[in-house]
């Protein structure tokens, strides 16, 4: 064989073993020549599906009767593609008294990011200020309770925050123990 011949075969002869070394080593399978140069590679692995998983309906959240002593109570439900917030007022904290503050969210899907938060309710304060207490909690239909919570004597009022989109019913209220 003339070296000119080996000279011109080089650069198809290393571009064909590229190919086949690259296709052996990515897919863990086995590389196969044809008579044409054509390489087909064998898979191992099973193909990837991108169809999203259906969640289900959400589960059910009911929301509690109100009780003797509840200081404050905000209910959410779906409202058209929004959500309508009711807040309830209570009676005032007592004095040196403990309270269990009581919260569940409803969603098509079980998520983290939200929070209820316990602001002081005396007038003119509605929307201001730092929250007197707050806590994440997880929109997954479970009741989450949080107690021997000590709150200053006076009105309160609480507020849920960071609810997903597609949440179709939470609450969270405060209660004497």
């Amino acid at each position: 064989m003339r070296l000119s011949r080996v000279v011109e075969a080089a650069p198809v002869l290393l571009g064909v073993a590229s190919v086949v070394l690259a296709a052996g080593c990515t897919t863990g399978g086995v590389a196969r020549g044809s008579p044409t140069g054509e390489v087909s590679v064998g898979r191992t692995t099973p193909e990837v599906s991108l169809t999203p998983v259906d969640p289900g309906p959400p589960p059910v959240v009911t929301v509690p009767p109100p009780v003797s002593g509840e200081v404050a109570r905000v209910v959410v439900t779906r409202q058209g593609s929004g959500k309508a917030f009711r807040n309830v007022p209570g009676e005032p904290v007592a004095e040196g008294r403990t309270y269990t503050v009581e919260v569940a969210c409803a969603a098509g899907r079980a998520t983290e990011g939200s929070s209820y938060a316990v602001y002081d309710a005396a007038p003119g304060t509605w929307g201001h200020g730092e929250p007197l207490y707050s806590r994440p909690f997880v929109c997954d239909g479970a009741v989450q309770r949080t107690v021997h919570l000590g709150l200053p004597a006076g009105r309160v009022q609480i507020d849920v925050r960071g609810l997903p989109a597609d949440a179709v019913t939470a609450y969270a209220l405060i209660r004497p123990e």
